[in-house]
């Protein structure tokens, strides 16, 4: 009877610590989540749903703003649509939703873990989620990803009820089940597919009493969704596909993804695979067989693999975010072979604090996440504007983006009115003319989205002296000045000491770049050349990547005016490469830069100049190693 009483006692206080460790791990995800929300900016993605809410009726946003501009399930912008008419347009509050379903994610990771393992696998789990950048970062955006999770999560939940619980499935499971896997399949493609997949595999484990409830549960989630097929046919079958946008997946991509999850720290990944294989160590693992582990690893397996190949083959879909429905329940598989009595109370506490301090440590300190997620191109150049605005005088700005709408909205709140914005349905002749007319001294140029470096290479060719460069991800700012002036810097370097004479000639003005003169970690290279057409001239300004060792062309790009083009008079052409490390990193190449003077016609080359800059990890920062 004694015995009986301690191991009570004993029961009792361990279970009273686990909830006090699960508090402490919701208030590290909530602090996380949740500091300065308001100060993180809108990001592309969000400004793109955004403004596709635009509307007056449902009718129009169902039709103009999801089923033939979006490639996501209407779930998410049906929500933003009635929750921006409360909240307006308000970082916080517009984010603030997305953030809440973050942190209940991890304790439905939790709730999960408990239900397939034991408590000690749902703590592991939430505590690694709770700090891993993965979540941390797709919490804070007003996304499909974050809902997407979360109802996920919240149909796992139900799934496991019905399937497994002792009593028998109520009617109010079986409702929380259909509505969560139909929210699921609102908020994101893959979390569709995810949903899916739960409810296929629950087949193999569904009882004979427990059929009907399953069936009725999933027959009204498709009843719910029925309505959604329209719009699921036009993006699929109409629009043709929901992806296209990315690069093609590599090798690398997996390991990067785990890597990514552990914030790109040895550290971090180290404390991690050492709790993992702990049990064995202690020799105090589960050995008793859980078939529920094949589906948490089949879970993520089937999708990643289904990902990639569809990637391989007919359009890139995959990236992380890709795989983030899947991936928690992967790593409660990892974590299961930990039982309550693995760890002694002090252990699990001092466990559980070790994943919470280095990963949010490794967060903030390794990663920079907060300074980068607070810090980003649409309202830093709108603010490095301002500033030069006010201290530089005599300055005009332009930006460069994928949309011009996207950086006007922080822009247009800074009251500086000699700017103009550039898009993708512009040409690089229209930066160039619009550079010719203005007679400023200075320029502030921004750009965003990875824009093309020939942008910022005819902005350099117009204003070659560098006063300050500022760099967000994706995002870049030059305050730039058309003379040498007091702490500015030569931008433009000599390739040609004489003028070359092009005389009923082809090619001609051949230069060549050894990449190995150039610095290991050249980005961008750029390429300015001065012509005076005496003829009306149709010229190409070309760049060759060569490698060194067998002279094969590794890259062939020709640039021209708009209409192909110079007529006579002073021109100026620019061309622009930015070097890719694993297709042809800058070193073991040979660039070749010529003219190609297509009608033979006259005209001098005054002068060609190149231009280069270094890569600044912070332009992937938010998903590549910094």
């Amino acid at each position: 009877m004694r015995k009986h009483h301690l191991r009570t006692v004993r029961n009792k206080t361990s279970l009273k610590l686990d909830y006090i460790l699960l508090g402490v791990i919701l208030l590290v995800a909530a602090l996380l989540r949740l500091w300065k929300l308001g100060q993180v900016p809108f990001m592309h993605d969000e400004f793109s749903a955004l403004f596709r809410l635009q509307f007056d009726n449902f009718h129009d946003l169902i039709q103009y703003g999801v089923s033939t501009t979006d490639s996501h399930p209407a779930g998410v912008q049906v929500f933003l649509y009635y929750w921006t008419k409360i909240v307006g347009w308000n970082e916080f509050w517009v984010k603030l939703p997305f953030a809440l379903m973050g942190i209940g994610s991890i304790y439905l990771i939790y709730l999960i873990g408990k239900q397939w393992f034991n408590r000690k696998v749902g703590l592991l789990g939430a505590a690694f989620f709770a700090v891993s950048q993965l979540t941390v970062f797709y919490s804070q955006l007003a996304r499909p990803y974050a809902p997407g999770l979360f109802f996920v999560l919240f149909m796992t939940y139900f799934w496991n009820k019905i399937l497994f619980d002792t009593k028998k499935p109520t009617v109010g499971t079986c409702i929380g089940f259909a509505v969560t896997a139909w929210l699921a399949a609102l908020a994101h493609n893959f979390s569709t597919a995810q949903a899916g997949l739960i409810f296929l595999t629950g087949l193999f484990f569904l009882k004979k009493e427990r059929r009907k409830a399953y069936w009725l549960s999933g027959l009204g989630a498709l009843i719910l969704y029925a309505p959604h097929f329209p719009v699921f046919y036009q993006q699929t079958f109409v629009n043709g596909g929901i992806g296209g946008w990315l690069a093609r997946p590599e090798a690398s991509l997996l390991t990067d993804f785990l890597q990514y999850t552990m914030n790109y720290a040895p550290l971090f990944m180290f404390v991690v695979g050492f709790i993992i294989i702990l049990p064995f160590i202690l020799g105090k693992y589960e050995k008793r067989k859980h078939p529920i582990r094949w589906a948490g690893v089949a879970w993520f397996v089937i999708v990643f693999a289904m990902a990639f190949v569809y990637s391989l083959l007919r359009e890139p879909i995959i990236q992380f975010s890709t795989l983030l429905f899947s991936f928690p329940f992967l790593v409660l598989v990892l974590f299961s072979f930990h039982r309550n009595n693995t760890m002694t109370m002090t252990q699990t506490a001092i466990v559980i604090a070790a994943i919470l301090f280095i990963g949010t440590s490794t967060l903030i300190v390794n990663r920079r996440h907060f300074d980068l997620m607070y810090h980003q191109g649409y309202d830093q150049i709108a603010a490095r504007m301002e500033q030069d605005n006010d201290s530089l005088g005599d300055i005009r700005f332009a930006t460069v983006s994928e949309s011009s709408y996207v950086p006007d909205y922080y822009q247009s709140k800074t009251g500086v009115d000699n700017r103009a914005i550039f898009d993708y349905t512009n040409d690089v002749s229209d930066l160039r003319q619009w550079l010719d007319e203005g007679e400023s001294n200075m320029l502030g140029f921004g750009w965003t989205d990875y824009a093309p470096p020939i942008w910022e290479t005819q902005a350099v060719a117009h204003y070659p002296w560098l006063v300050k460069k500022d760099t967000w991800f994706t995002s870049r700012y030059l305050s730039l000045s058309r003379d040498s002036i007091a702490g500015a810097t030569p931008l433009l370097h000599p390739l040609t000491e004489e003028p070359f004479r092009f005389v009923n000639m082809e090619w001609g003005a051949s230069q060549l770049i050894q990449g190995d003169s150039l610095d290991a970690s050249t980005d961008l290279l750029g390429i300015a050349a001065t012509i005076q057409a005496i003829d009306t001239i149709h010229c190409v300004l070309v760049m060759e990547v060569r490698d060194r060792e067998t002279d094969s062309v590794l890259l062939w790009q020709g640039n021209s005016e708009a209409n192909g083009t110079l007529y006579p008079g002073t021109n100026l052409m620019v061309n622009a490469i930015r070097f890719d490390e694993k297709k042809f990193p800058v070193h073991g190449t040979v660039i070749k830069t010529y003219l190609w003077n297509q009608n033979h016609g006259t005209m001098i080359v005054k002068r060609m100049d190149y231009y280069c800059t270094d890569f600044d990890s912070r332009l992937t920062g938010l998903y590549q190693p910094l």
